[in-house]
């Protein structure tokens, strides 16, 4: 088999190669969007780094990433593509892509190994997941040849088609066409040129298949690296499901986060007393009146009166519990919600290391109901309602 940085070709295909500017094709050269490239620019400027989060853990050249993008979705993320034959998400869903790189909810499912829907995909960073991992599966039926990819990705596998108007030889839709590996080769020759000026570099570049033979295939496990959530001593563990942990879980993933601490889960009344005392002597009874509703303002208003009449913390803690339990414990905190019906999970801001990524992360999270954040609350205040 000819190297890629050797003229070859797909049959009786026109042939190309692999040069330093991106796929050159015999006859006319580098081909290029018309324009300058805003298609491309718009998706690295928005997504460089989901991009190189994939393209690191798949080594899949961030180009291909791009390209794929921009080719299937032009970078809308709220894109969703329902096919012949879709009835639902549940019922049919290898009829229906969504996000940035349109894959099949029964794709990406199978790829990443994961339970997952529409809305899981509709957040960048998991559709960029998503995509890069099935890039990287087909990567040893493609060798990351950039046609071949493009071809594989739209048709699901490489087949012939030797329709007059598709030069490739590739089966892709339009059935007889060219048009999609036409869009793609275009889109990779921008994102070249895009990421040989931009000041975000790529963490794999299209350089390391310019050895002039085909790359070796990646691992046949393709896993994501996954996120560590680690926890503080006084947060139950066993009070937060695998759904709401895995929730979390996607969210690192989708800000490129490694880890994070978890401070708090779901509470007794004894314990929403004692972080109820906590706070009010770290941050003051009048911080968390704005933090709480009525019901809360009674037991900071308990904390004020036992303070007053000089009772010692012990003390002032059970009067704090005594009146939680008095007005119902679930009107005074959400952390106290019945478990099976709802998660409730506090991070520690100091523990993430992108905070603004993670902010994202979690307002495009579908799954989370109600996601308080600093100054609101000290800690990042997720919320997750258990799947009916």
């Amino acid at each position: 088999m000819a190297g890629l940085t050797d003229f070859h070709g797909y049959q009786d295909s026109v042939t190309w190669r692999l040069v330093s500017s991106g796929v050159e094709i015999s006859g006319t050269g580098v081909e290029r969007t018309q324009g300058s490239p805003r298609t491309v620019t718009r998706v690295w400027d928005a997504y460089s780094r989901q991009i190189n989060v994939s393209a690191r853990a798949y080594r899949v050249p961030a180009e291909l990433i791009i390209a794929t993008i921009c080719t299937e979705s032009g970078g809308n993320a709220d894109a969703v593509r329902e096919e012949p034959g879709y009835t639902s998400d549940e019922a049919t869903p290898h009829r229906v892509s969504a996000g940035l790189t349109q894959t099949l909810i029964s794709t990406a499912s199978e790829t990443l190994q994961l339970s997952l829907d529409r809305a899981w995909l509709l957040v960048p960073g998991n559709s960029i997941t998503a995509g890069t991992a099935y890039i990287a599966k087909q990567a040893r039926e493609t060798s990351l040849d950039p046609p071949l990819v493009a071809a594989a990705y739209n048709a699901g596998r490489l087949h012939y088609q030797g329709g007059m108007g598709n030069r490739w030889k590739l089966r892709q839709y339009p059935i007889g066409t060219g048009a999609h590996v036409d869009r793609f080769v275009r889109f990779l020759n921008d994102a070249v040129a895009v990421l040989r000026e931009h000041p975000t570099r790529p963490a794999v570049g299209l350089d390391v298949l310019l050895g002039g033979s085909s790359p070796s295939p990646p691992p046949r496990s393709v896993a994501a690296p996954q996120p560590t959530v680690r926890w503080a001593e006084r947060a139950d563990r066993a009070a937060v499901p695998a759904y709401a942990l895995g929730v979390l879980t996607d969210v690192l993933r989708a800000a490129g986060l490694s880890d994070a601490l978890i401070t708090s889960t779901q509470r007794s009344p004894r314990d929403q007393a004692r972080v109820m005392y906590d706070n009010c002597e770290r941050y003051g009874p009048a911080a968390q009146k704005k933090l709480y509703g009525s019901y809360g303002d009674q037991v900071v208003d308990v904390y004020v009166a036992s303070k007053a009449a000089g009772r010692d913390p012990a003390t002032i803690r059970a009067d704090m519990e005594g009146k939680i339990v008095a007005v119902g414990a679930q009107n005074v905190s959400r952390h106290t919600a019945d478990p099976r019906v709802l998660t409730v999970i506090d991070v520690a801001p100091s523990s993430v290391r992108d905070q603004a990524a993670f902010e994202r992360a979690v307002k495009a999270e579908g799954r989370v109901g109600r996601f308080l954040q600093p100054p609101t609350d000290p800690a990042y205040h997720l919320e997750i309602p258990s799947p009916r």
